[in-house]
């Protein structure tokens, strides 16, 4: 249904953000990083994925999972990948319409 790839457990790390865990891994790109996080209870659940500064600092991970779930990120289920870029001190969502 949806060709998005699961994040490999291999270089990926769990974070634990309210009592839920995440499994991230980030990838450089020519722009800048790239971050993807999924439910770890749900490996075929929807996927966030991140467009961040080249320098990407472990301590926003918290705001970006925040974001996504307040914005229409549903990692509980499978769907198209939802994706946000940094925007000044915030983030936007991304969509591909």
């Amino acid at each position: 249904m949806f060709n998005s790839k699961p994040i490999p457990k291999k270089g990926s790390k769990i974070v634990s953000h309210n009592d839920f865990h995440y499994r991230w891994i980030a990838y450089s790109t020519p722009k800048g990083t790239e971050v993807r996080i999924a439910y770890e209870e749900v490996s075929d659940g929807q996927k966030l994925i991140a467009q961040v500064p080249k320098v990407f600092d472990l301590r926003w991970l918290e705001g970006i999972i925040d974001f996504g779930l307040k914005n229409g990120w549903d990692p509980r289920y499978a769907a198209k990948d939802f994706t946000i870029r940094t925007a000044k001190d915030t983030y936007r969502v991304i969509s591909e319409e």
